[in-house]
């Protein structure tokens, strides 16, 4: 064989190695945050909004960055203004503009002990959330019935309706229906019928707070006295927060107020619990529950402790 004859294989070969060569070098496009302290943060914008960025680092995974902190953003290479994405962000913020979303779980506690006193005790609440455009619905069911030594004690069921009709990105307009059945205190019915003004403090996939105030009329019925009618005021609030990319939430919801007139005084029921994901669809969940009235008739003074099991979706 001569000396210094290349064969056509070994001239492709090498033609192929150059060509990796001249692209290796090459950065594949990236987005990069900068931030007001002179950090970057480079990898894929996920999700932008008005208060919140999300970007799947390279180095740290996905990340939450306040929009606050964001300086300027380089999108696939080219620098584009940050205010660009805020104007954009807003658009997609109107609320005729909201996708449709849905999303519910049904948390079952069930519990027996035995000991110098037999307790049997089923706690079963439903809760089921729909949205779009300018319109966002809430329904809640709940049943809870305790025996203890073969002797109902416990024995109640509670459903609520509330929509929700945004005037602007945050404000909003709230109705409010329930109806309250208990077969063990005196205060035996309980319906009321409320509207009022809300707002929206911030509603993003981490997080969500809102407060609204309504006037109800209210009806209760009494197992040893007259039904009473009358008005009250009260304030709602519903809170959510995920923690450790979302191993955790930490939910609150309630109301508190007062009547204008009548027997009725005081009132406030609230729960406050936290859920842990078992698998896409289980979870586990821990609530503490509070039904609390001032009544000339009968001051009610009720608190649950909840363990179980939920389904989502």
């Amino acid at each position: 064989m001569t000396r210094g004859f290349i064969s056509p294989r070994q001239r492709e070969g090498k033609l192929f190695l150059a060509l990796c060569g001249l692209l290796a070098p090459l950065p594949l496009a990236a987005d990069t945050l900068w931030l007001e302290n002179g950090d970057r943060i480079t990898g894929t914008v996920l999700r932008y909004t008005v208060n919140e960025w999300q970007l799947d680092s390279d180095a740290a995974g996905i990340l939450f960055i306040d929009a606050e902190h964001v300086a300027r953003v380089e999108w696939s290479g080219a620098e584009v203004p940050v205010s660009d994405f805020l104007s954009e962000a807003r658009a997609s913020n109107r609320p005729e503009d909201r996708p449709f979303s849905s999303r519910g779980n049904l948390d079952v506690a069930v519990e027996y002990e035995n000991s110098t006193v037999d307790t049997h005790e089923v706690d079963i609440d439903l809760r089921q959330h729909v949205a779009q455009g300018v319109w966002r619905h809430t329904w809640r069911g709940s049943y809870y019935r305790e025996y203890r030594d073969n002797e109902r004690r416990d024995n109640d069921w509670e459903l609520a309706y509330s929509p929700e009709r945004f005037v602007s990105r945050q404000r909003f307009w709230q109705g409010r229906v329930s109806a309250k059945r208990d077969w063990e205190e005196d205060i035996s019915r309980r319906l009321a019928l409320g509207v009022g003004p809300g707002y929206q403090f911030w509603d993003t996939e981490q997080s969500a707070f809102s407060l609204s105030a309504l006037l109800s009329r209210n009806r209760f019925t009494y197992a040893s006295q007259p039904e009473e009618r009358f008005y009250s005021w009260a304030l709602q609030w519903q809170f959510n927060r995920h923690f450790w990319q979302e191993l955790f939430e930490l939910y609150a919801s309630g109301r508190t107020g007062r009547a204008f007139s009548g027997a009725t005084g005081f009132q406030f029921n609230a729960e406050t619990g936290v859920r842990y994901p078992l698998t896409e669809w289980m979870s586990l969940n821990m609530a503490v529950e509070a039904d609390w009235v001032e009544n000339s008739a009968e001051d009610l003074r009720d608190t649950l402790y909840h363990v179980g099991m939920g389904v989502n979706w």
